[in-house]
């Protein structure tokens, strides 16, 4: 087992009589290759820790291009058992100096960009029997490409600020020599830090996504890192001074399947150490750190010391500029050359509130902040314009039909509409007492917009407003007295069923479409009393013969005294718009049968009032 960064392996009795040198005592696996053994990471260049991050960006300096030399003692080692023999600590990796050569950029305030490459100058110890030990010489690690973005605050003004980024190892070290693992790793990272006067604070995790690696009894893979470190910022900001640690677990299984080798024994470590950074003439920062690993786990030293040159030029605005005198320094404000006044922009430090579209009112105020309220402001609405769409005169916002000018009647009851005629009868919304019922051709004389009573549904009009004197009986239409309202005589032809039904025949000449016999008149001009009483109808004229005679024959004969009717009823004085004729024939029999009484009924004139679901044409009755 490995403790505090010594691997404890045990070998099979096999391998010993193969490798007598050692005597392992654990079960036999595959041979183990070398990873990137080094745990050190250091932060990009420039920033004020070692170990943890504390973000920089354009403002604060643009480039920082240095080295770092970081030597761990111990970070390796092997305890062999020897069966009746004592324990034997062999170092595998006794010592590794390693420089790192990096650089920074920010090509912009809220953008940094980062490379490192670790080179492997030393290495001492002795070889494990499965391939793991130390570079024979000068070799180089997996190169460091790595990006951060602030999402909020500023790390070194703000008492906190977050920040996101990532690295990626591009697989450029050797596994021989324990510089590289061979293949891509990718590490996500999340920093938290700020700053309170003198005071500078940092905490950090990484989730690295690294390839599985078995190497004597341990599980490398990916990991979880965890980093954080406190410090004093002192001498005008020249010298930084404080604590930081971190610590790591491999997240993947153990390699003996007793489990997952998150936090388990040699699967994770930590190191803690005190370092100072000092910036000379505001350009050259050297930096000095030492410490110690605080827990088992591959790779952690038992003593870690660094040395760090760097060219790391810092801006420093002139001391206590304050260009627009807003008490805000120019270091800090966004707005250098624009007081922030009586209203400072609580997203933009030193900035006043915007006036996007300049028109004096403030965006914080402005119901349109990108259209200026010109010289007829909306008084109902601060800093837009008088908006009427319609250009009826009423403002939009107060404009119930923004799109619809109110015209020459407006609505009483909706502002900026015209007032409306549902019914289509003429007569205005506002003033109609019936609005969905039109007044027709004969409108009430005692309710507005409404039609003339008529209680008996006679079309003819009841008192006081018409001549109807019985307004609970309908009018007989038969021609005697047939304008009063009231019923007198024999009925001829009644509204039934959805047609204007008459009680007896109309007669023609045999096989002739000429109408004959005083009684036919007579019905025919009950049908035009009615039509007149109700202007609004139309009527098919329908003619139907027996079935006696060729059916071509019988089509034309009732097609002729269809017709025939017709003219008969514009002559007195239907317009011809209200009327269509159509013969069946005697394909549309009322009565079944071939008796004289069937032929009678057969032989007959309709008149089908022509309505939407009843056009012109369409045969009313077929008898069976």
């Amino acid at each position: 087992m490995i403790r505090r960064r010594r691997l404890r392996g045990a070998l099979a009795l096999g391998l010993l009589s193969a490798l007598s040198a050692y005597a392992p005592s654990a079960s036999a696996q595959s041979p183990a290759s070398g990873w990137a053994l080094n745990r050190y990471e250091p932060s990009p260049v420039g920033d004020s820790f070692f170990l943890a991050e504390h973000p920089w960006y354009r403002g604060t300096r643009l480039v920082a291009a240095g080295i770092t030399l970081d030597y761990a003692a111990d970070p390796l080692s092997l305890t062999v058992t020897r069966p009746g023999q004592a324990t034997e600590v062999r170092p595998v990796v006794s010592g590794m100096l390693t420089g790192h050569l990096g650089v920074a950029v920010a090509p912009l305030r809220w953008l940094g960009l980062h490379l490192s490459l670790p080179v492997a100058l030393s290495s001492s110890g002795e070889a494990s029997p499965v391939g793991v030990g130390p570079a024979s010489g000068v070799a180089v690690g997996d190169l460091r490409a790595g990006l951060r973005v602030r999402i909020l605050g500023d790390a070194d003004r703000d008492p906190f600020s977050l920040h996101l980024g990532a690295v990626v190892f591009i697989p450029t070290g050797s596994q021989e020599s324990n510089t590289g693992d061979g293949s891509v790793r990718f590490e996500p990272r999340l920093v938290l830090a700020g700053r309170a006067s003198v005071l500078r604070w940092s905490v950090g995790a990484a989730f690295q996504v690294r390839s599985d690696i078995t190497a004597l009894d341990l599980a490398v893979g990916s990991e979880l890192r965890l980093s954080a470190g406190i410090g004093l910022a002192l001498l005008d900001d020249r010298l930084h001074i404080g604590p930081e640690a971190y610590m790591f677990s491999s997240l993947r299984d153990l390699p003996n399947g007793t489990g997952s080798a998150a936090f388990a024994d040699r699967q994770w470590g930590a190191e803690a150490m005190l370092g100072a950074r000092y910036l000379i003439a505001d350009a050259v920062q050297v930096g000095l750190a030492g410490g110690a690993g605080l827990q088992q786990g591959y790779g952690v030293p038992s003593a870690r010391g660094i040395f760090s040159i760097a060219y790391a030029p810092i801006t420093r605005a002139p001391a206590a500029v304050d260009t627009d005198r807003d008490t805000v320094l120019d270091a800090d404000d966004e707005c250098p050359t624009v007081p922030m006044g009586d209203r400072p922009d609580p997203a933009h430090r030193g900035c006043p509130v915007a006036d996007r579209d300049s028109d004096g009112v403030l965006d914080a105020d402005d119901q349109c902040v990108d259209v200026p309220q010109g010289d007829h402001p909306d008084p109902a609405r601060r800093g837009c314009p008088f908006s009427d769409r319609d250009g009826d005169g009423v403002s939009d916002a107060d404009d119930q039909c923004a799109e619809v000018p109110q015209g020459d009647h407006p609505d009483p009851a909706r502002r900026g509409c015209p007032d409306g005629d549902r019914d289509s009868d003429g007569v205005r919304d506002s003033a109609d007492q019936c609005v969905d019922v039109p007044a027709g051709t004969h409108p009430s004389t005692v309710r507005v917009g409404c039609p003339a009573p008529d209680n008996d549904h006679d079309n003819i009009i009841d008192q006081p407003e018409g001549p109807d004197r019985c307004p609970d009986q309908p009018e007989t239409f038969n021609g005697v007295q047939d304008d009063d309202g009231c019923p007198d005589g024999a009925v001829l032809a009644e509204m039934s069923g959805g047609e204007v039904r008459i009680l007896q025949a109309v007669n023609f000449r045999t096989d002739r479409d000429e109408i004959v016999g005083a009684q036919s008149f007579q019905v025919l001009d009950s049908v035009v009393a009615i039509l007149r009483a109700s202007p609004h109808l139309r009527v098919d004229v329908q003619g139907h013969t027996d079935y006696r005679g060729s059916a071509t024959y019988n089509l034309d004969l009732s097609n002729r005294r269809a017709a025939a009717v017709r003219r008969y009823l514009m002559a007195h004085d239907i317009v011809e718009e209200r009327l269509d004729s159509h013969g069946f024939g005697n394909t549309c029999p009322a009565v079944a049968g071939t008796n004289a009484a069937a032929r009678r009924a057969n032989r007959r004139v309709q008149f089908v009032i022509i309505t939407g679901d009843t056009p012109a044409g369409r045969c009313p009755a077929v008898a069976r």
